[in-house]
């Protein structure tokens, strides 16, 4: 498995390609609303996850202009999940958020509630207990707090 921050044109098409499988395709998300002015913003970051050199999964890193992190649009092929795509994209995640960000970050995401015992697994907490709904999906917010000696 290889997974890395996005640098081109070409990868950051890879990565919406894999978007749109997983959250247009299979979850039915408004095609429209999947790919947006955030993925272009300068301070966005993408990694992209390989396996057998087939595109395997991606995720979003966002930064605010007051220095908060979210973590999104964290998509896995369904035939590379429960191989470790996820949790290497997460890794990776963490990662740029410690180099963006500073030392100690907040990282926040906004998870599909069938996501979050796997969010969980990797130390993030529920925020509170409302639920929402986000293109027809349930979702929580979750948080986690990284230092630098944390990131794995």
């Amino acid at each position: 498995m290889r997974v890395w921050q996005v640098t081109t044109r070409e990868e950051l098409e890879r990565c919406f390609a894999i978007r749109m499988a997983v959250f247009v395709d299979e979850q039915h998300v408004e095609a429209a609303n999947e790919i947006d002015a955030l993925d272009f913003a300068p301070p966005t970051r993408h990694v992209l996850a390989e396996v057998g050199g087939h595109d395997a999964g991606t995720a979003r890193l966002l930064i605010d202009e007051a220095g908060h992190v979210h973590v999104g649009r964290v998509a896995v092929h369904s035939w590379a999940r429960g191989t470790g795509v996820g949790r290497a994209l997460m890794n990776a995640m963490h990662e740029l958020a410690l180099d963006v960000a500073g030392d100690d970050v907040r990282v926040e995401l906004s998870a599909q509630e069938s996501a979050m015992g796997f969010y969980a697994s990797l130390g993030y907490g529920v925020v509170n207990r409302e639920r929402y709904l986000d293109e027809g999906i349930w979702h929580q917010d979750m948080v986690l707090t990284l230092r630098r000696a944390e990131a794995q």
